[in-house]
């Protein structure tokens, strides 16, 4: 599926998807749930294997992350 049809599928501006995807914006929950269903999937699914190391932040009180780029 390619983000211009997962913009349509799940109602979601085809921009949030490319800066989800990109990591330059954080999707909330419901976002993820519309995504997901979307997918045919769970939110678990797309959130397997996630752990609080993939998210770096300038400062421990930071209210946005940044994923860490590999």
């Amino acid at each position: 599926m390619t983000q211009d049809q997962l913009a349509v599928t799940s109602d979601i501006d085809s921009s949030n998807i490319r800066s989800y995807e990109n990591g330059r914006a954080m999707m909330n929950v419901f976002s993820l749930v519309r995504i997901a269903e979307a997918l045919e999937a769970t939110p678990g699914d797309l959130l397997d294997g996630v752990t609080s190391e993939m998210f770096a932040t300038d400062r421990p009180d930071a209210r946005r992350a940044r994923p860490l780029r590999r």
